[in-house]
């Protein structure tokens, strides 16, 4: 991990969320990720970074609960999620999340969402990380990084969706990761999600110590 210099001068706190498997994807690489992640703790803590780890189930009803309680734990800055597009072969930073389930796949737990996400709430959330720097950052890192503004509507959609909804930190974003394969390898996928960490943690909010 490169230096960053006094780009993370406050003590922050990041927390990063993976997923399990579910139907079609009896592994998910995002877990792995994850595990690479948490072993970069001490080099993150020297940059200043506090780094919590989540991993949730591709479960509807269990992703608030999860979120809240996370979030009530670490009081994060910044929240990355990471989930997996299989058809993709490129990194995606997602752009937004949108107030809808796709009926036809049911979870982890067998169950068919509502089509609605959340009755009455917005169509459409943006993300609230600043997604064009951080895809032009993975671009000078040598990773091949897209803006999307299509999350899915599956439970990755609805976790993103359900994250800004509820404001969980300052900054809110998802990841989608390919199948390892070629040169998005599992190492150079955490190399990424390294990568927008730090770049998260630069464009840094002061922190409401009074309300922490």
């Amino acid at each position: 991990m490169k230096d960053v210099g006094t780009g993370a001068r406050l003590r922050q706190t990041v927390l990063v969320t993976a997923f399990g498997a579910f139907p079609g994807a009896r592994t998910n690489p995002t877990l792995a990720i994850l595990a690479r992640l948490e072993r970069s703790r001490g080099r993150l803590a020297r940059l200043g970074i506090d780094l919590h780890g989540l991993a949730l189930p591709v479960v509807y009803d269990a992703l608030a609960p999860a979120l809240r309680t996370a979030a009530a734990a670490s009081r994060p800055d910044a929240v990355l999620h990471l989930g997996l597009a299989g058809r993709r072969r490129w990194l995606s930073v997602e752009t937004r999340a949108v107030n809808r389930a796709g009926p036809l796949h049911p979870d982890a737990a067998g169950r068919r969402p509502a089509q609605v996400l959340a009755p009455g709430g917005k169509p459409v959330l943006r993300a609230t990380w600043p997604s064009a720097r951080l895809r032009a950052a993975l671009a000078r890192a040598g990773h091949d990084a897209r803006l999307s503004i299509d999350a899915g509507d599956y439970v990755c959609n609805a976790t993103l969706y359900r994250s800004l909804a509820a404001g969980l930190a300052p900054r809110v974003g998802f990841l989608h990761v390919p199948r390892p394969g070629g040169r998005l390898t599992l190492d150079a996928m955490t190399e990424a999600a390294l990568a927008l960490i730090l770049e998260m943690t630069r464009a840094a909010l002061p922190r409401r110590e009074s309300s922490r």
